[in-house]
């Protein structure tokens, strides 16, 4: 079961990790795609994620600071903010949270409760067939059991499986397929021009899809689209390129994310 200090160290290691990436970039703004992107996520992450679960779990400690080096961020990305903006957010956002992780050894106890959060939903809204119901709760499952094995890139890789199923399960509850295949996003057969048979679509074009769907709302769109690239260090080049570690902070985070994109797509239907 992840603590609330699980919480803020995972807070913590990103506020970390895109200060550095953002260090690295060269002029005094911050233009690119994939930083924007990043910085969003990690901002996001922590007001859908971290600082819910810190509620609950401590809910005696001023998290408003946090929140305020966060929102900084969250705004900067929504202009061309300079690179010192990004970095004087960040580096307070650390600070913030290192006086959190503090306040949380010194809060009163509060009494176990049962993490009923692993559990698995009921599925039956986007799988009407009952062996396929039984094949999402397997695997719903096994990503469970990879995050608390600390089999940390299994379990990333499983949730990106996982997803593409219950996205492939959304669009064939469509009986209208028109919107899905006519959707701005949807991949097109570079040959024909045609759309991609949805069945055939990669994890990236569902994500964003989804979102121009309205299946997923763009906070759960911008964190799913950093689930994605971590899943592709399955491939050990691309881990050994990036030098990227996976551990439990990261594999704990996306498994929350994961719920939550697959609780807004159950929800999604017949809205």
């Amino acid at each position: 079961m992840t603590s609330a200090n699980d919480y803020i160290n995972a807070a913590l290691d990103e506020a970390v990790a895109a200060r550095h990436r953002v260090s690295k970039v060269k002029g005094n703004q911050v233009r690119g795609v994939d930083e924007i992107a990043t910085l969003k996520a990690t901002a996001q992450t922590w007001f859908h994620t971290h600082r819910p679960a810190l509620t609950i779990e401590v809910p005696s400690v001023d998290l408003s600071k946090v929140d305020a080096c966060f929102k900084d961020v969250l705004d900067a990305t929504s202009r061309h903010a300079s690179k010192n903006t990004y970095l004087d957010a960040l580096k307070n956002a650390k600070a913030e949270l290192l006086v959190v992780r503090s306040a949380i050894l010194l809060a009163p106890a509060t009494e176990p409760t049962a993490n009923t959060d692993d559990l698995v939903p009921d599925f039956s809204p986007l799988a009407g067939n009952q062996a396929m119901r039984d094949i999402l709760a397997r695997r719903w499952n096994e990503c469970a059991k990879c995050v608390k094995a600390d089999a940390h890139l299994a379990a990333i890789v499983m949730m990106g499986g996982l997803l593409e199923a219950l996205f492939v399960a959304r669009a064939n509850k469509m009986t209208d397929k028109a919107p899905l295949t006519s959707a701005v996003n949807a991949p097109k057969d570079k040959a024909t021009g045609k759309t991609i048979n949805y069945q055939e679509w990669m994890l990236d074009s569902y994500i964003k899809v989804g979102f121009e769907l309205k299946w997923i709302t763009e906070s759960a769109k911008d964190v799913a689209d950093i689930l994605k690239e971590y899943r592709n260090f399955v491939h050990p080049a691309k881990e050994l390129r990036y030098g990227v570690t996976l551990g439990s902070n990261d594999s704990t985070m996306f498994w929350l994310v994961t719920k939550a994109l697959a609780r807004q797509l159950l929800l999604s239907v017949g809205t």
